[in-house]
């Protein structure tokens, strides 16, 4: 497994979520509770915290669109800061292992199903932005000649 992009996943999620959930401290209930999307999102996450309490965190972490409400709404709660950030840590330790580990075996797998087909995805990238280049040059130079027999006329 890449251990830089573990590290980089872990680091960016981590200073992602310390920061709502200062936010949340902060300013989170009066942000949760101004209109309708966020209330529904602040009543689901209140559940989930009432529910399982600190493996809350590790349950938010893998559903979707659960990633920010979740941490605001712990900041507003007076969570404990240092708790939250141990908890939150081993919870992206997971996280990143399960997703780069995914991501590197599948990429290997891919890699040798399509073989040698990675050596052509270059030349008809390329191919692909001349052609579309050179339509857009071709649309430009048509409005002009246009616009230009406009005004003779």
């Amino acid at each position: 497994m890449p251990f830089p992009a573990f590290v980089s996943a872990i680091l960016g999620a981590f200073f992602h979520e310390l920061i709502y959930f200062y936010f949340g401290r902060w300013k989170g209930r009066e942000f949760l509770l101004r209109n309708a999307y966020t209330r529904k999102k602040y009543r689901i996450a209140r559940k989930l915290v009432e529910k399982y309490g600190d493996l809350s965190i590790f349950i938010i972490r893998f559903l979707y669109g659960m990633r920010i409400i979740p941490m605001v709404f712990l900041g507003a709660t007076r969570f404990n800061p240092v708790r939250f950030m141990v908890l939150d840590l081993l919870s992206l330790f997971i996280w990143a292992f399960i997703y780069i580990s995914l991501g590197y075996f599948f990429g290997h797998a891919a890699e040798r199903y399509f073989g040698k087909a990675k050596d052509i995805y270059l030349l008809i990238g390329f191919t692909i932005a001349v052609v579309g280049l050179l339509i857009l040059l071709l649309k430009y130079i048509r409005n002009k000649q246009l616009s230009s027999n406009k005004e003779r006329q």
